[in-house]
């Protein structure tokens, strides 16, 4: 029996699908670090036309339940740094070590959503103060 011959444009399909699937890691990886310096650039561009004390929580009702100083908004984009660091070095972990690449890319995605609530939280609270 013989196989079905290759044709010319089956490993081009092939090289193609694969850098897709390789293009998704690096974007999960890149996004949050992109998306911390948005978020603290929108925070020190901000930073100026804040007062003082801004709110630095919001209640159920939707408003503002605990004050602070308008530095203190820097600390988010910090903490998703933070959580970006260990989800990444996990992930890559998780990639490298034990070939679990869908938990890999869980923690990747994770550290993609915290960075985008974040940024909706610090606008939330920028137009709230």
């Amino acid at each position: 029996m013989s196989e079905a011959p290759v044709t010319a444009a089956e490993p081009q399909v092939a090289a193609r699908s694969w850098r897709q699937q390789m293009r998704l890691p690096y974007v999960l990886l890149l996004a949050p670090p992109a998306l911390t310096l948005a978020l603290a650039l929108l925070l020190f561009a901000g930073a100026n036309a804040l007062p003082q004390r801004v709110a630095l929580h919001l209640g159920a009702g939707g408003t503002p339940d605990v004050y602070g100083a308008a530095q203190d908004l820097l600390f988010l984009p910090f903490g998703g740094l933070l959580i970006w660091l260990v989800n990444s070095a996990l992930g890559l972990l998780l990639n490298a070590v034990a070939r679990l690449r869908p938990a890999a890319m869980a923690l990747w995605i994770g550290s993609a959503v915290v960075q985008l609530l974040l940024a909706a939280a610090s606008a939330r609270l920028l137009l709230a103060g």
